[in-house]
């Protein structure tokens, strides 16, 4: 899958960067200055820890965060489903506003749920991969097999439900384990940020959810909700209304517009 982000050179410099603080920590502290040398030390997970807890930070690799156009065109993008209550909502407002969007499923619910993923590909809408059984607290560490497995397992629900493999991953939480980016090269898969979110994970208050969205709407923008909690449908309703008195449209971008990078 050809896509237009490249983010080699900056994994490349950070790991020298975190080399050569390790080097430099080993030589102080074989110089007896122990206290600097941990200091270093730290600071270099520090670094690290950053780099895979921010979820647009490009350090580890490249993450997509907006794609480019020149028309008033977002991208809604839907995590944590399907759900058998709120995704066929869901759907509904879609249809009404004539708006698509990509839904990030969970593998095991996928799973549980095949009519409600065939309905999402039926009605125009796409389908990709949010690991499978989503590990939000772990995820940031997980070791390499175990990040294959949950990938892997989850493409392939999806490629047996949808009939096609899933184009594109997110990652739990947004978190990016260190080998992340290795495992997502081999399977062809780039990783989707955000450009907008509401925080709608943690907050039920659809009207300051959709006025958090709002302040990052711009053409290009990645807007992030979740569902399975029950209040999507009411936020949804509110934001495409205000999209559509805005004359955005919701459209599914081609993978040679996708732009890494801060928001």
């Amino acid at each position: 899958m050809k896509w237009g982000c490249c983010g080699g050179r900056k994994r490349k410099v950070f790991i020298g960067l975190l080399t050569g603080l390790c080097l430099t920590a080993i030589v102080v502290l074989l110089a007896g200055k122990i206290f600097t040398g941990l200091s270093i030390i730290f600071a270099s997970h520090l670094l690290l820890l950053y780099a895979q807890l921010n979820p647009v930070v490009q350090w580890l690799g490249p993450v997509v965060t907006r794609f480019r156009t020149d028309k008033k065109e977002i991208w809604l993008t839907i995590d944590d489903g399907p759900d058998p209550e709120e995704t066929p909502v869901i759907l509904k407002l879609l249809d009404e506003h004539q708006a698509k969007a990509t839904f990030f499923v969970i593998g095991n619910r996928a799973k549980n749920n095949p009519s409600i993923v065939r309905q999402i590909v039926e009605r125009g809408h796409q389908v990709a991969n949010h690991s499978m059984n989503h590990p939000e607290r772990s995820f940031w560490c997980l070791p390499k097999r175990q990040l294959e497995r949950e990938i892997a397992d989850c493409s392939e629900v999806i490629s047996e439900l949808s009939g096609a493999p899933p184009e594109l991953f997110r990652a739990p939480v947004g978190h990016k384990p260190w080998s992340l980016h290795s495992v997502l090269r081999k399977e062809g898969l780039p990783l989707i940020a955000w450009t907008a979110r509401g925080f709608d994970g943690v907050s039920t208050d659809s009207e300051r959810i959709v006025h958090r969205i709002q302040k990052h709407i711009k053409p290009g923008a990645i807007v992030l909700l979740h569902e399975g909690k029950g209040t999507l449908s009411e936020t949804l309703g509110e934001l495409l209304a205000d999209l559509s008195d805005e004359n955005y449209c919701c459209v599914l971008p081609a993978p040679d517009s996708f732009i890494c990078g801060r928001r």
